[in-house]
């Protein structure tokens, strides 16, 4: 990472409503951003009192629990949609956890792009590209978080629940200008995937963007790990398309090529990130290893936490591969794939500090051996 982004982090801290709600924190990484890269946000609740608080055991990003968007010094906004895999709705239950006496809970470890690739030409970005080329474009970014909170009343099983409230936070983001190679780099991705493969684009809806259904089957298979192809997107966090099929890199070579040609900055490290992904998939180098586990030593805090949780998505959707047109799981060469991000994972498993949810611990222990 250059000067550029080497800045100090932002915090804003929304004061609680009062009991039992708690006091939240939004820290986001990094300040000042050029287009493609990724914002970094991590949101933290904290129990103030004397008193056991309960709050929600999973706050859903893509089911409008955490919304963001940026304004503009004109108020103008632009929503910046958090991303599902399918079109499919989360099953919700009332199900809360409890946080002890002046402790904290991560709630959001997250990432979205400014803009998302298939936002370039959305009216807001279009009237900033024009500014860009002479003077940085100051934003501010709006993130609202809407919480339940209870008190336990009696009985551990039985809860007294207090209505949503919603808490808002708002900090200045910086958006400069990317070298003209990359603008114009940036531009051939967008053109090409709207002309070769728009299908892939996402569709909006209320709280996020979703219908990238498939997008890990058979097709497009671009990838190659060890003398075969799978899809790219298992080594890419889903919602990032810097870049994406069809023009995608195939070997962790051409991956390394594209990395090494990028100003520092956080769409170079994203990209850094699946390199190392497939290079360890390929080679299961011992030295791909330590690298990942230096650089995450090193890494701003807020980056590392929410890198970590994408990185342990990533290890478990690497054995979740499913054919969704056949319905079936595939057998053979897709569970190769398994192993080595289970150590890809533990490389980096001290860092992901993220709360996993209830419902996953069963499987990243008993089927998947990522946590013990």
């Amino acid at each position: 990472m250059n000067t550029l982004l080497l800045l100090l982090t932002l915090l804003v801290t929304q004061e609680s409503s009062g009991f039992p709600y708690p006091e939240f924190t939004m820290k986001c990484y990094p300040e000042m951003v050029m287009p493609g890269d990724t914002l970094y946000i991590k949101i933290i609740a904290k129990n103030p009192y004397d008193e056991l608080i309960y709050i929600s055991d999973e706050f859903l990003s893509t089911e409008g629990d955490i919304r963001t968007h940026l304004r503009d010094s004109e108020n103008q906004k632009q929503p910046l949609l958090f991303e599902s895999p399918d079109l499919s709705v989360a099953a919700r239950g009332l199900c809360y956890t409890e946080i002890k006496p002046g402790d904290s809970r991560i709630i959001g470890a997250l990432t979205i792009n400014v803009p998302p690739l298939e936002d370039m030409k959305e009216p807001f970005w279009e009237k900033h590209w024009k500014n860009l080329p002479t003077s940085d474009v100051k934003l501010s970014l709006c993130v609202t978080v809407t919480s339940s909170a209870a008190t336990k009343n009696g009985d551990i099983s039985r809860y007294k629940a207090y209505e949503n409230l919603p808490f808002t936070f708002e900090t200045p983001i910086v958006l400069k200008q990317r070298p003209e190679k990359e603008m114009t780099l940036i531009q051939q991705w967008y053109e090409l995937q709207v002309n070769e493969w728009q299908a892939s684009f996402p569709a909006t809806q209320k709280y996020r963007k979703a219908g990238t259904t498939g997008h890990k089957t058979t097709k497009p298979k671009n990838t190659v790990v060890k003398d075969e192809k799978v899809s790219h997107w298992f080594f890419v966090r889903i919602g990032n398309r810097y870049p994406n099929y069809p023009v995608a890199p195939e070997t962790w070579q051409e991956w390394q090529k594209l990395e090494e040609s990028l100003t520092p900055s956080t769409m170079r490290d994203e990209i850094r990130l699946s390199r190392i992904l497939i290079q360890y998939c390929d080679t299961e180098d011992d030295a791909v290893l330590k690298e990942l586990k230096d650089w995450f030593d090193t890494m701003n805090e807020i980056q590392r936490t929410v890198m970590a949780k994408s990185l342990r998505n990533l290890a478990m959707e690497s054995w979740e591969l499913r054919d969704r047109t056949m319905g079936n799981y595939y057998s053979g060469t897709i569970f190769k794939l398994l192993p080595p991000f289970r150590e890809l994972y533990k490389a980096i498993r001290e860092y992901d500090v993220a709360p996993i949810p209830w419902w996953s611990v069963t499987h990243l222990r008993e089927n998947l051996g990522l946590i013990e």
